[in-house]
């Protein structure tokens, strides 16, 4: 009766070994797959990405700062184009393998329309390919990350109109314009 108790026992134990470790093989293992680990959201075209994009806002959502990263796998330059519902397109020239950090470009935009919270579509468009309807999420300021990167209301008018058209922040001079990557259509 032991040999039966012992036997029963051991194809129990396989049972539950088989059982259990079965997970493994119809589960997909979560950390292989890619995700966007931020508030932002992901657009592919082709062999350029556009990584974490997304809209840092004033409460009253009439300035918004475009946050992100703009990059190319490829050998050759890329232009890239977003734009933004109610908006102008934006532009970008990406070198071969040297992201464009937004945060950096000053790229403001004026008359979102919309308050944190809210999203705008947007399609982008990169060596004759396009993706529509990605839905750019609105931040507020509100969070300790993006409070440095809410917009500021333009000094004066005329810097206003002018800061606009160059998608900056501030009236351009030589050093804003040469590190600011992103210009409005003509």
């Amino acid at each position: 009766m032991s040999i039966r108790r012992a036997s029963l026992a051991a194809v129990i134990v396989a049972s539950v070994a088989a059982g259990t470790s079965g997970c493994a093989f119809v589960t997909p293992v979560a950390t292989e797959r890619s995700y966007n680990a931020s508030d932002g959201i992901v657009i592919s075209v082709g062999d350029v990405k556009l990584d974490n994009i997304a809209l840092v806002a004033d409460d009253q959502g009439e300035r918004g700062r475009l946050i992100g990263q703009v990059s190319t796998t490829s050998d050759t330059a890329r232009d890239v184009t977003l734009t933004i519902e109610g908006q102008d397109p934006l532009h970008w020239t990406v070198d071969a393998h040297t992201p464009i950090d937004l945060e950096q470009t000053d790229t403001v935009l004026a008359d979102l329309g919309a308050q944190p919270g809210a999203t705008l579509t947007a399609t982008a468009t990169a060596a004759g390919q396009s993706e529509s309807d990605k839905t750019i999420p609105i931040i507020g300021g509100d969070l300790a990350e993006y409070s440095t990167l809410v917009p500021s209301a333009p000094a004066s008018a005329s810097a206003s109109a002018e800061s606009e058209e160059f998608g900056a922040t501030a009236e351009p001079d030589a050093s804003t314009l040469a590190r600011t990557s992103a210009t409005p259509a003509a």
